[in-house]
């Protein structure tokens, strides 16, 4: 069955997760390899006008000395222009809120890097904390994001525990998970097809 019509996610895809969650592969990096394939089962297969793309930025986040950098996926149309922005992190990242403060940081920094070269109007980000999934959007019109950033309550003060809690609250290996990227992934195929390149 093609994606677009699945009505679950294939069991092999979720055994796939299921093993690599009980690795102890460290931090973000057992994840690669599944979402690898779960993005490539989505968008890429049956098609050549997609790439999945690893991507190496800089961690502006890190309050290191050493330079940091952060490993992203990007999908490409056939111009190298991003259409779908993908952060990876351990599922440890959704219990802690400098973490979410830190992983919403990011994803506004790609968006800041790659919304005006998206050549569709809508540029969605994926903020993945294990398989917690936060939905971003970026409007190449206004620029605006969304959600609406949330700023520290008090800069003098540690974060509270909530801090941004419940904002990863959808699992993208659940059916609404699976029916959230079912939309994602029709509007950027139905838009990058009137995409004159």
């Amino acid at each position: 069955m093609p994606f677009s019509t699945d009505a679950n996610w294939p069991q092999g895809l979720l055994n796939i997760f299921n093993v690599c969650r009980n690795q102890n592969a460290p931090l973000e990096s057992r994840y690669y390899g599944p979402y690898d394939r779960l993005f490539n089962y989505a968008v890429i297969e049956g098609s050549f006008t997609f790439v999945l793309a690893l991507q190496t930025v800089p961690d502006e986040t890190s309050l290191r000395d050493a330079v940091a950098f952060v490993v992203i996926m990007v999908v490409l149309n056939r111009e190298q222009k991003p259409v779908l922005i993908l952060e990876i992190k351990d599922d440890r990242w959704a219990k802690e809120p400098d973490k979410r403060q830190r992983a919403d940081t990011q994803m506004r920094q790609h968006y800041d890097q790659m919304l005006f070269n998206c050549p569709i109007s809508r540029l969605y980000g994926l903020s993945l904390l294990g398989t917690s999934l936060r939905v971003y959007c970026g409007d190449k019109i206004t620029g605006k994001v969304t959600p609406d950033f949330v700023g520290r309550p008090n800069a003098s003060r540690v974060l509270p525990p909530d801090f941004l809690g419940g904002e990863w609250d959808l699992d993208i290996l659940s059916p609404d998970g699976l029916k959230k990227m079912q939309e994602i992934v029709a509007y950027i195929k139905a838009e990058a097809a009137n995409v004159v390149g």
